[in-house]
Formats: structure tokens, sequence, C-alpha cells
């Protein structure tokens, strides 16, 4: 009977690009950026699919909370199953910090650019965006690394 609670209490999360299935597993929150801002599920969540944006994305398994960073895409959300399908997704130990400023420096002077078209600035806004999540998940993992329930 204890089983059979704890099982009610998760559900399944798998995190897809198109090189891989990023993350697979059975976790008891995820937290994902929206167009309006940071959305909660947990299970038992009613049926939707809801466009995703480059940022934080987070997940609580067995008391451990782990983040990683997501892009653009969408997720099917259901009652016991969640799944995130987005350009990329990566976590914090694998982020380089070098390649990540670079990153955000280019999509800045595109953005910023007079020469920009206006399609070069909406990409340009979605890779700041990306790169922003980048840095903040490393820094915030680098704080944190020794701490077990951040991961």
């Amino acid at each position: 009977m204890a089983q059979q609670e704890q099982t009610k209490k998760k559900m399944t999360l798998e995190v897809v690009n198109p090189y891989e299935v990023f993350f697979e597993g059975r976790v008891e929150r995820v937290v994902i950026p929206t167009l309006d801002g940071q959305y909660g599920i947990m299970p038992g969540h009613s049926p939707l699919v809801i466009a995703v944006t480059p940022g934080i994305a987070s997940v609580e398994m067995d008391g451990e909370k782990k983040t990683f960073t997501v892009s653009e895409g969408f997720a099917e959300i259901g009652q016991h199953v969640v799944i995130i399908v987005c350009n990329a997704a990566e976590w914090p130990e694998k982020i380089d910090m070098a390649r990540a400023q670079q990153a955000l420096e280019r999509a800045t002077n595109k953005y910023n650019s007079v020469t920009s078209t206006e399609e070069q600035r909406v990409y340009a806004r979605h890779a700041i965006k990306r790169a922003k999540a980048r840095i903040a998940v490393a820094n915030e993992w680098k704080k944190h690394k020794n701490d077990p329930f951040h991961k």
C-alpha cells in the first residue's frame, strides 16, 4: 500500500530534443519556463499543451531538486506524463561558461544592430534568453554543488 501511495505521487517526465532523449524518469514535480512565466506541474495536472520558452527548468525527484536549461519548444502535459520537446536542453555542469558568454555577446550585438531585420531581432531575443538562462543555471549550480538538495 505504501508503495502504491508513492507511485501515485509521481509522474513520468520525458525531455527530448532533436539529438537525444535528454531526460526520462519519474518525478514529483516539474517547473518549466513559458511565455507567462514559470509553470509548475504535479501529478494529476489537467491535460494541456503549452509553449516552452528559453529558460531554466527544474525537476524534483526523491526529494532532490535538479535544474537544467531548455530552449524553445512545447510541453504536452497529462495527468501522469509530461513530455517536453525542445531544441536543446543542458545540465548546468555541462555548460561551457565562456561559450555561453560569447553567445550572449553575439546575440546582444545582433539585437542592437541597426542593420538587423525584425526576424533577426526575434531570433537574437531568443538567443539572449537562452544564453542568460545557461549562465544563470551554471552559476547557481556552482554555488550549490555541494548542497544535496540542489543539483
